[in-house]
């Protein structure tokens, strides 16, 4: 049966599909797209992750562009897979995506074989959790579903948001408490989008000047990676 969170959060990312929150025809938001996506590609990069032997995973996968992205930096589309809890945006990932592979499902309990993936990624998946046991439960999954030595890609709010009840801060601290194991390589990133979906023609001198500055900086960026032990103590 399914739980009363995960019936939260399709609602929820039902209203934001209808609303068409994320356009990417927003100066902005075209900007915040292609600095994250930058920005790990020259993680993976740097810690000499070659993606054209990696068999991926993108939990929370929406329409598959994530997924194609990873298909366009070297991995191949037989080794791609994405999940998502909403039927319509798998479907509108298959006919965008047909040679890659996606699945309506929970993340909570994938029928997935243990230690078969080499990298998964979560793009705002547990900032949109509210419940801690669900979290816990998909990063149980996570943890099972990787190699030993596989990664995480990571990209979610680090500061809360005021304006929306339906997500929560994902801090340092919070991510080690799911991920203990973990070293976390991450770095702030991404001007505060309120901020920058109104920047207009004036978004590409803006954006990059308001970026270097921390505080605007509103999500974290990067990689988890195996076989690293932290305190849960400390702030960030």
């Amino acid at each position: 049966m399914e739980s009363s969170e995960i019936k939260r959060i399709r609602q929820v990312y039902a209203e934001y599909r209808q609303q068409g929150r994320w356009s990417s025809l927003n100066p902005g938001r075209e900007h915040i797209e292609a600095e994250r996506l930058r920005q790990l590609s020259a993680t993976l990069k740097k810690q000499n992750h070659s993606l054209f032997r990696y068999k991926i995973l993108d939990i929370g996968c929406g329409s598959g562009d994530l997924l194609n992205w990873f298909h366009q930096e070297g991995a191949k589309a037989e080794n791609l897979f994405g999940v998502d809890l909403l039927p319509d945006e798998v479907d509108s990932a298959r006919r965008k995506y047909p040679k890659l592979t996606f699945t309506e499902a929970n993340a909570e309990n994938l029928e997935l074989r243990d230690n078969s993936f080499d990298l998964i990624s979560t793009f705002m998946v547990f900032s949109s959790i509210l419940d801690e046991q669900t979290s816990k439960n998909v990063a149980k999954t996570i943890t099972r579903l990787l190699r030993p030595g596989g990664v995480i890609a990571w990209y979610d709010l680090r500061y809360p948001n005021p304006n929306n009840p339906s997500v929560r801060a994902m801090t340092k601290t919070r991510i080690r408490q799911l991920f203990p194991n973990f070293h976390l390589k991450l770095h702030s990133t991404t001007l505060l989008p309120p901020v920058a979906e109104k920047l207009g023609r004036h978004t590409d001198l803006i954006y990059p000047l308001l970026g270097k500055i921390p505080v605007f900086r509103s999500h974290y960026v990067g990689l988890l990676e195996q076989g690293y032990s932290a305190p849960l103590s400390g702030r960030g």
